[in-house]
């Protein structure tokens, strides 16, 4: 009896924790940041999601709502290989409530066994003026298989490679997080076909929006080294909510900040390729990778449309 009443009490646990799913493991690596695997289907593409700046949170005026947990439920329904989200996961990192309600909303990707790759944005330090540690134990107590790291890589099947790094640690030259980038980088190319690079200060957006930390840097390090790599690199941040799409120095940089935070408004100049015409843009992004080919779509969701889903822009990367 007792024996039965432990299993299903870990059973229980199972299901209501929002970790990383058990089709992921890590690396092997004593004392370095996790290398989590997720297996590429037989014969088929590989289809993921990703997005940022959900805010996941009861209060008012500060997220959607509706247009979170309309994005979380369709999301679902895609079944997809993994979810990777670019930060603001929570609007205040500090109150375990936020989680909470991340795990409430995003409930049937946990029933779906969906695994889900979060990045560290500037809300998940909201809250903790001081010292992090509250913060962090937070977003460890959500994520267990990240502690004690704050960046980490994924690998999609052998042909991609995804580094998710944590905007507000250094990214200058000699700083721990940037040593260990350049080593993944390496490490990935030529083997991979495709680098992807999750951060939640975007790289490259609209000049309106000032600069964060050192985003700036991964940039710069593409600009030097993009065009010499095998891989075809594709970056994505987040932190401006809404939706934007650029092509430099032969990367791919998208801004995906459009998962139920309050709207920014985007200029879509100087550069901008999605001439996006809609000023709010609550959206998810769906990358399949098929051969030697990745391609994606930005999944648009208008809560008070008849019609709400759209796939107003879309973008390919070939070999």
């Amino acid at each position: 009896m007792r024996s039965l009443r432990l299993i299903r009490a870990l059973t229980a646990l199972a299901l209501a924790c929002p970790c990383i799913a058990s089709a992921a493991a890590p690396s092997d690596t004593p004392g370095a940041p996790p290398l989590f695997h997720v297996a590429a289907p037989e014969g088929a593409p590989l289809t993921f999601l990703a997005y940022g700046d959900t805010r996941f949170t009861e209060r008012d005026g500060v997220a959607s709502p509706e247009a979170r947990r309309g994005l979380a439920r369709r999301m679902a329904t895609e079944s997809p290989a993994a979810i990777f989200i670019g930060g603001d996961l929570v609007y205040q990192g500090s109150d375990p409530a936020d989680y909470d309600t991340y795990r409430r909303e995003t409930a049937e990707w946990r029933e779906r066994r969906i695994p889900v790759y979060p990045a560290l944005g500037n809300h998940e330090f909201r809250g903790c003026d001081g010292p992090p540690t509250p913060c962090l134990e937070n977003w460890w107590q959500a994520f267990p298989e990240l502690r004690p790291f704050r960046w980490y890589s994924v690998a999609l099947g052998s042909q991609a490679r995804v580094i998710l790094l944590d905007s507000d640690s250094g990214l200058k030259p000699g700083a721990p997080q940037r040593v260990w980038f350049e080593q993944q980088v390496r490490a990935a190319d030529p083997q991979v076909k495709f680098l992807l690079v999750m951060l939640h200060y975007p790289p490259v957006r609209d000049p309106i929006y000032p600069r964060g930390r050192d985003e700036a840097e991964i940039a710069g390090y593409f600009a030097a080294h993009a065009r010499s790599m095998h891989a075809k690199v594709l970056v994505i941040g987040s932190h401006v909510h809404n939706y934007e799409r650029f092509r430099k120095n032969g990367v791919t940089y998208l801004v995906s900040g459009g998962g139920g935070a309050k709207p920014h408004p985007a200029l879509r100049l100087f550069g901008e390729l999605s001439h996006l015409r809609t000023s709010v843009n609550y959206h998810y992004l769906r990358i399949t990778i098929d051969g030697d080919r990745l391609s994606g779509v930005m999944v648009r969701f208008d809560p008070g449309a008849n019609d709400p889903w759209s796939e107003p822009d879309r973008f390919e990367i070939g070999r």
